[in-house]
């Protein structure tokens, strides 16, 4: 199964507990690399996936990219996710829930 049909069925499956109306909104932060990021989309401010499952998952939800062209999950490794500016702004954001594709 490829990534973006799990991120779809996982989207689906997060569709069964919409908020009530009136509640907070439910946030997801996606991190990782340039998968996260949409590096190579010509359009990614439209076309990478956080904003697809944004779109997928409605005005319940709040869906943010923290991803970085190059991040590793090895924090002994060339650029660790853990000491990445996105990183400190993803704990920030105080998410319900976190897709990781590092």
């Amino acid at each position: 199964m490829t990534d973006m049909k799990k991120i779809i069925l996982a989207a689906l499956a997060v569709l069964l507990m919409l908020p009530a109306e009136g509640q907070k909104r439910i946030r997801f932060a996606c991190i990782g690399d340039s998968v996260t990021y949409g590096a190579g989309l010509s359009d990614r401010d439209n076309d990478a996936y956080p904003v697809k499952l944004q779109a997928l998952l409605g005005d319940g939800y709040d869906v943010r990219n923290f991803g970085r062209n190059g991040a590793t999950l090895l924090r002994k490794g060339h650029r660790p996710y853990n000491e990445l500016p996105e990183y400190e702004a993803a704990l920030a954001f105080a998410p319900d829930y976190v897709v990781i594709h590092l």
